[in-house]
């Protein structure tokens, strides 16, 4: 694995995109993730993170800051066309077959990294890179112009996903309008984040997340082809509707972008939190009930001394996020856990802590 992976990272720069959203944008939707992972998952998280890798910076150090690793060190990496897809649609009856094939994608960056973090075997520094990877991958697939490339008598090989799609005004081009979507995202948040940067931060997710409030569905591993092809729906449907090149955006278009970003962004961190809570999930110890004493409820699994545990609870199975109650650190081979009885519904789990 780390022999191919070196291997693969080595032989894909193309640059034929920029940014997708930028800075901002991508530390948002890992704010919302995070904001919902379950808290052994976060730990998981953070522990990967703080691994140390050959290309680290102090701007990058933490699971919101490190969303921009990927854009950071992509030069060096070598690693420009992991970030789109190129995905053609005719603007006016050209031909698309000029759009020749991809060496590699977006899509296939997200499967290879799904798969090196569901390898406990693999090394841990392919898997700290590819949660790196992931957490940056996750936002850029939901930027339209990530997903596409429009096809026309004056780009009949595509016009980049919307790089080669010039405009007037603030923003020279398609893509780096909707990477500010529209205006929303100014990129002003600095890295290392200051007080400053945490105050536009906090605000900026929660618009998105009073917008679209948070609903997990962890438990299913998705194909991102069809994050890609939802893409490609919203560039032909959106993106290059009511804007005409060389033109300056009107504020009905750039209030559509600024809309349509609030909403990517949400989805972006849904699915990054479902997906992390889904490949890192804890899993739960064998517990054996024990008869209750003194109205206490109670229950033991076997461990071996040294080993932390997290004891979590939820009122229902069908709860989707399970609340922290204590964790406990093992000092014989077996523990016995007591919790006093609330007179409501409780379900039980332990998971061992990384």
């Amino acid at each position: 694995m780390r022999n191919f992976f070196a291997g693969l990272v080595g032989c894909v720069f193309f640059p034929a995109h920029l940014l997708a959203w930028n800075g901002e944008g991508h530390m948002i939707v890992a704010q919302v993730a995070y904001n919902h992972l379950d808290s052994v998952v976060k730990n998981r998280c953070d522990a990967l993170i703080a691994v140390a890798l050959a290309n680290n910076s102090s701007g990058t150090s933490n699971f919101v800051t490190v969303a921009c690793w990927a854009d950071d060190f992509k030069t060096q990496l070598g690693t420009g066309i992991w970030h789109f897809i190129d995905q053609p649609f005719s603007l006016d009856g050209t031909p698309t077959n000029g759009v020749g094939a991809a060496s590699f994608d977006v899509v296939r960056a997200i499967r290879l990294c799904i798969t090196t973090l569901q390898d406990t075997n693999a090394a841990l520094t392919n898997r700290a890179t590819c949660l790196r990877y992931l957490i940056h991958f996750v936002g850029d697939i939901q930027q339209p112009l990530h997903c596409s490339t429009a096809v026309s008598a004056a780009h009949s090989t595509g016009d980049a996903g919307g790089n080669g799609f010039t405009i007037t005004g603030t923003w020279n081009n398609l893509h780096s309008l909707w990477d500010a979507g529209g205006g929303f995202l100014t990129d002003s948040i600095s890295r290392p984040l200051n007080t400053s940067g945490q105050a536009t931060l906090v605000n900026k997710v929660a618009t998105v997340e009073a917008a679209y409030p948070f609903v997990g569905n962890p438990g299913l591993i998705p194909d991102p082809q069809t994050w890609a092809a939802e893409g490609l729906s919203l560039a032909e449907t959106v993106s290059y509707v009511g804007i005409v090149a060389n033109t300056t955006p009107s504020a009905g278009y750039l209030n559509a972008v600024s809309n349509t970003t609030v909403q990517r962004m949400a989805a972006g961190g849904k699915r990054l939190a479902d997906l992390l809570n889904t490949i890192l999930a804890p899993t739960p110890v064998p517990l054996t009930v024990l008869s209750p004493t003194n109205n206490n409820f109670r229950f033991a699994w076997n461990t071996t001394p040294g080993s932390a545990y997290r004891i979590q609870w939820k009122p229902d199975l069908t709860n989707s996020t399970w609340n922290d109650l204590t964790d406990v650190t093992a000092t014989a081979s077996q523990i016995v856990f007591t919790n006093g009885v609330t007179g409501d519904r409780r379900f039980y789990r332990a998971v061992g802590l990384p």
